[in-house]
Order: structure tokens, then sequence, then C-alpha cells
């Protein structure tokens, strides 16, 4: 794991209680920390693609940061 991975992985684990999984198991596999998603593809700080098989149903139909989502997403931001 890089250096930004690593850091990442680190700073989730110290903040953030993630409740459909065991913590211990992070001990030995870590988190992957994502820095952007397309489509049904997630990319982790060292570029390295995951096909995201297992999200809620939103991404299964529309996938991460789908055009429509994002602008409908961003009209609803403006006014608050």
């Amino acid at each position: 794991m890089s250096q930004a991975n690593a850091e990442y992985a680190a700073r989730d684990l110290a903040h953030v209680w993630h409740p459909c999984t065991q913590m211990k198991d992070h001990e030995s596999l870590p988190p992957i920390p994502i820095r952007r998603g397309t489509g049904a593809w997630l990319e982790d700080y060292d570029g390295r693609r995951y096909l995201d098989a297992i999200s809620s149903w939103w991404v299964n139909l529309f996938g991460h940061a789908h055009p429509l989502i994002n602008a409908a997403v961003h009209a609803q931001l403006e006014p608050l």
C-alpha cells in the first residue's frame, strides 16, 4: 500500500466506525481509500481500479458521479 493510501486508511480507522464490518478485520485487511468513482469503477490513490459490484442499488442503477444525479444534487445544494 502506498503512503497516500496508508495515510487515508489510518485516518479512516481513527475516526470512522463501519457498522457492517468487524473492525478487528481491519487489523489485517485495511480499508481501501477511494479517491474517485466513475460509473461502476472506483479508483484508489495509487490509480488502481476496483469494480464496485456491491454498492447500494442507486450506484448499481446510475453509477458513481453520474452527471444527472450530480446536477440534481448541485441544484438542491445551491438553495441551502
